[in-house]
């Protein structure tokens, strides 16, 4: 079966004075972006929001960021996942990652639409390189960071919560006025940082859609371990979650296609 990036759709109403449409990125993993930059030409978003994970940047290890709450069986289980991924990739070859797709997409975005960056937990530092290409691109990287974005005649207020999360940092977010957008890489996040915190959207990915999919049921996530709850679309009626758009692991996605979300956000003039 192709492997192929699908483009997915929701549509949100806000009390926005005008309507936008965000197109929603993660977890590209230097991967070839192609057909995620084809859906997103084509789609033409007035913003782009990346939700982690466009750079491999965790030296020489596949073990990334994780969690200080990991629990003892989960990390017994991502272990195991590894090994078992270290056997595909002895079978079935390494899939083509280079640091070269992701600034190739970070330029070609850039020349879309807006883009909005916060980082995931592969992305532990940024090279002097790395933050040539944002610069050059306009990527407005936000790292435990937000900014106001001027639009249609209107603002948003746009955050980035790390994976290294800076709780004082999001309490203030959260204070701000505004419409808000929160990138947050991490899904499992929400339950312990964002219950009740002043977010109007909250942006993420991590998770792969749960890798295998049985119906609308994932099979693993990290930092959610089996069977885990926020793997794919709309939840809380506030965060959304992308199945991502890369196929990274030797394990192959299955039922779980790779994607580039369009978010339509529908303002007043719309009611």
């Amino acid at each position: 079966m192709k492997d192929t990036c699908v483009l997915t759709e929701y549509r949100i109403t806000t009390h926005l004075p005008c309507s936008l449409k965000l197109g929603l990125v993660s977890d590209l993993h230097e991967s070839d972006p192609e057909d995620a930059l084809i859906l997103l030409k084509k789609e033409a978003p007035d913003l782009i929001m990346i939700a982690g994970d466009t750079l491999e940047r965790h030296g020489g290890t596949k073990d990334t960021q994780r969690d200080v709450y990991e629990r003892k069986l989960e990390r017994l289980l991502r272990h195991l996942l590894m090994k078992l991924d270290d056997i595909f990739e002895y079978l079935f070859g390494k899939r083509d990652h280079d640091p070269a797709y992701a600034w190739h997409f970070l330029e070609e975005a850039g020349k879309i639409a807006p883009v909005f960056l916060s980082p995931g937990n592969h992305e532990w530092y940024f090279l002097p390189k790395d933050l040539e290409i944002m610069k050059k691109a306009g990527v407005r990287l936000l790292n435990n960071a937000d900014c106001v974005f001027s639009i249609k005649g209107g603002s948003i207020r746009i955050g980035g919560f790390s994976s290294v999360p800076d709780e004082k940092w999001l309490e203030e977010f959260g204070r701000k006025d505004g419409f808000k957008i929160l990138l947050c890489h991490h899904p499992e996040y929400y339950d312990r940082y964002l219950l009740g915190e002043k977010v109007d959207l909250v942006l993420a990915g991590h998770a792969h859609g749960g890798q295998i999919r049985i119906g609308n049921q994932g099979i693993y996530a990290p930092g959610q371990g089996l069977f885990p709850h926020y793997t794919k679309g709309i939840y809380h009626e506030k965060m959304l979650v992308t199945a991502g758009c890369s196929n990274t692991a030797s394990v192959p996605r299955l039922g779980n296609p790779r994607e580039v979300v369009m978010v339509h956000l529908e303002g007043r003039e719309k009611a």
